[in-house]
């Protein structure tokens, strides 16, 4: 990777009316609709500083960043959207906190934000045609000798199931990496691993068109010493992992390897511009679904009271 002096220098000094007008064009592709009465036209109003769009048939007011990820953000529109850039090369939030100048809360946010806009891309494009199957596993051997005995069993290598839609040269034109026990898989299918038949069916039924392979679909020896594209493919992003981010945790593996393939099937031009269109079609996602309920935390039962002065005491 390169250094991030070189990284620094190559990131785009963005102005806010250019973003601004990249960020309208992401949200409303076929021009102003009102969210509320679908109404094509407005009136452009400010409020405390904000830009709104106000709606001429119902006076609906709508700001450039409600509907989007971005919404309920304070990180000015120029820093979001140096973070689509440098996504581009796959970054850790510390790099990022430092390069665009946030707090590393911020930058971590904002990452994951990208990353859900990503998902939710991903979602909507099943692979399609000649298909190709590798069951793989994860391992995030960081922690093994670290922790009590129920974190390490949370931090076992997870099953994967990697899929990719073929051209006629046999070359990747659409790659997906599912954890079968994550967010986009099915756990029930963790009895198999990531071998297993019943992990490859369940992985055709939710992301094949059509939720069938029939004979379309090749099923490759999983092994590092593996040629083929898809084996290639699985090994850079395992590379990356351990590279960038020194290992990911079962919690947020499949943001990671949405973002990985996202990034591996568009070229840089695309993808920044097809970043920008699906943060603008997506609603954000708060920091609390991120990290989820926080179950490991005892609350503190404040029961106790000063007992009551019962006099002085007898000499």
């Amino acid at each position: 990777m390169p250094s991030r002096f070189s990284i620094r220098d190559s990131v785009p000094a963005f102005s806010t009316a250019d973003c601004e007008h990249a960020l309208f064009a992401a949200k409303w592709p076929d021009g102003f609709r009102c969210p509320r009465c679908g109404h094509p036209h407005y009136y452009e109003v400010s409020s405390r500083g904000r830009r709104l769009f106000e709606c001429r048939s119902c006076s609906h007011q709508a700001s450039l960043t409600a509907g989007t990820v971005l919404e309920g953000s304070r990180t000015p529109l120029t820093k979001w959207f140096q973070a689509m850039f440098l996504m581009q090369i796959g970054i850790s939030a510390r790099l990022l906190a430092e390069l665009i100048d946030v707090t590393y809360k911020t930058a971590w946010l904002i990452n994951h934000k990208l990353r859900h806009a990503i998902g939710e891309w991903d979602r909507e494009r099943p692979l399609e045609g000649d298909l190709q199957l590798l069951g793989e596993y994860y391992g995030y051997e960081y922690h093994r000798y670290l922790g009590s005995l129920i974190v390490q069993q949370g931090l076992k290598p997870q099953p994967i199931v990697v899929g990719a839609s073929l051209d006629g040269a046999g070359d990747i034109v659409h790659l997906k990496m599912k954890a079968v026990d994550g967010p986009e898989g099915d756990d029930t299918a963790r009895r198999g691993g990531a071998g297993g038949e019943e992990a490859a069916e369940r992985f055709v039924q939710k992301h094949v068109a059509g939720g069938d392979a029939d004979d379309r679909a090749e099923r490759l020896e999983r092994g590092h010493r593996g040629q083929t594209a898809l084996h290639v493919a699985w090994r850079e992003a395992v590379r990356w992992l351990t590279w960038t981010f020194g290992g990911i945790g079962p919690k947020h593996l499949q943001a990671y390897l949405n973002e990985f393939c996202f990034r591996r099937l568009l070229c840089r031009n695309d993808m920044l511009a097809e970043l920008i269109a699906c943060c603008g079609t997506t609603k954000t996602i708060t920091y609390r679904r991120l990290v989820g309920s926080r179950s490991s935390i005892r609350q503190i039962p404040w029961a106790y009271r000063r007992p009551a002065c019962s006099g002085r005491r007898a000499g």
